[in-house]
């Protein structure tokens, strides 16, 4: 187990936390489309109670019945764009929620393998250090033994 096998899990590491990255940018998206879809509901909302306050109101002058049919039909055509407002924040909130799965799931592999990573780096580090001592342990034994057969020239 090598360096050459650390760089190849610390760019699949890499990769990973790439991806959580994007979800996590994914979701701030997803978030900010909640703000505006909710931003838009309660503009409509404001406007349609605006108008059924109007409608309701007592008129000190006479209204024609064609008034009040555009009235109302002003004010169910803002009863229908509220629902299909309604709708697609509930498909953002759903949208919303998968993506926090997704991240929770991402970030748990980016810790996974940074967990992975971290071991492998301290593997090689110590087959590192020990191959290090086996070779100074080697030089010690060369001289041991050059110095033991009397052949020291110093």
């Amino acid at each position: 187990m090598g360096k050459k096998e650390v760089v190849r899990f610390q760019r699949v590491l890499h990769v990973r936390a790439v991806e959580r990255d994007i979800t996590r940018s994914e979701l701030a998206e997803r978030m900010t489309e909640e703000g505006a879809i909710m931003g838009r509901i309660n503009e409509t909302e404001n406007m349609r109670d605006d108008a059924v306050e109007t409608f309701c109101a007592p008129s000190a002058e006479a209204v024609s019945p064609q008034e009040l049919w555009f009235a109302r039909q002003s004010i169910d055509m803002m009863e229908r764009k509220l629902a299909g407002d309604r709708h697609e924040l509930e498909t953002c909130r759903d949208k919303i929620e998968e993506t926090k799965a997704e991240l929770l799931t991402r970030h748990q592999n980016v810790q996974l393998m940074a967990r992975y990573v971290g071991r492998l780096e301290e593997k090689a580090d110590k087959a590192a250090l020990d191959a290090e001592q086996k070779n100074l342990d080697d030089i010690a034994s060369m001289r041991f033994k050059r110095d033991t057969r009397g052949g020291a020239s110093v």
